[in-house]
């Protein structure tokens, strides 16, 4: 197995892998979200505040996980203000429940321990919920959110 960072070479398979997690999380696919997702990983993988990681054997995506670092005001919480942001984790069925997705994961926490980065998020998923929590993830409810009607 290898284990490498993602190139925009992988824009095309990280679009793929990110609708099969929607997907898989539930998400009725009642749109199509090619464009907006191509033109997302290419902005983003060109960007140092982004890192994609992949797990990979003879050439097959076996699992991926991110971090996007984002620029919030500083606060007595945070003092430098940046926070990470972890999405795309994803591992195919046939290659879960062995550790490939806590191993990117631990990748990305000390990526972000590297950078001082002190305060990372999430979305859990009913079935990564357990490896978050492990990690070190805790359940919150400090902020709101409102979705805008076209």
């Amino acid at each position: 197995m290898n284990i490498r960072k993602a190139v925009l070479s992988d824009a095309k398979l990280l679009c793929e892998v990110r609708k099969l997690q929607l997907i898989d999380e539930g998400i009725e696919p009642d749109c199509d979200i090619d464009a907006e997702l191509d033109a997302f990983f290419k902005k983003w993988l060109a960007s140092k505040d982004f890192i994609q990681l992949i797990a990979e054997e003879n050439g097959k995506l076996l699992s991926t996980a991110a971090v996007i670092y984002y620029d919030l005001p500083p606060s007595f919480t945070n003092k430098i203000g940046v926070r990470g942001y972890v999405t795309n984790v994803y591992t195919v069925p046939e290659h879960r429940r062995k550790g490939l997705s806590k191993q990117l994961l631990s990748m990305l926490l000390d990526d972000a321990k590297s950078r001082g980065i002190k305060k990372l998020w999430l979305g859990a998923s009913k079935d990564g919920r357990p490896l978050y929590e492990k990690l070190g993830f805790i359940q919150q409810q400090s902020y709101m959110e409102l979705t805008l009607e076209d």
